[in-house]
């Protein structure tokens, strides 16, 4: 099948408005892309982005749920629902799409620094020190990695490694 030239279009100017600030413009041309090519994962990923930019994940879930279900290894799609998961408290839902995403991809830091943040919010202290860990590994100057890990550690009463 050809892509559509016009959905790349919107594509392309969807994304610049979202690096722009732009939300609210970059939601209605993901939208018109999504009339023209509702089955495209990459205009659900847009929408889902789009939605997490404006605050607004229950949505942004619901898009990259269709973005993965068309595309089931579509690492953007896992990792940003992952963080839209995390900011509604869904840990688990969380840690389980980082566990996907470290799966397919594991020398990706911030997949390993997801994990260790939804496992912290699950009181999973020491499992987060681990991921912190990796995620360091792969990326040494990771400060909120190196934060994250110190306060992980506070919990764990072990404040000379913090």
């Amino acid at each position: 099948m050809m892509p559509n030239a016009r959905v790349a279009s919107l594509l392309e100017q969807g994304h610049y408005q979202l690096d722009r600030g732009e939300y609210q413009a970059a939601l209605e041309i993901f939208q018109q892309a999504a009339v023209l090519e509702p089955q495209n994962p990459q205009v659900s990923y847009g929408l889902g982005l789009t939605c997490y930019h404006l605050e607004q994940y229950h949505e942004s879930i619901e898009y990259l749920n269709q973005a993965l279900r068309i595309k089931p290894n579509y690492i953007l799609a896992l990792v940003r629902r992952g963080l839209a998961y995390q900011k509604i408290d869904q840990a688990q839902q969380a840690q389980a799409d980082f566990e996907r995403a470290i799966a397919l991809t594991p020398q990706d830091s911030e997949d390993w620094r997801g994990r260790g943040i939804a496992l912290y919010e699950l009181q999973r202290y020491e499992e987060a020190v681990a991921s912190f860990d990796q995620a360091l590994k792969i990326k040494p100057d990771d400060d909120w990695a190196w934060n994250s890990r110190g306060i992980a550690l506070w919990n764990l009463e072990r404040y000379e490694e913090a």
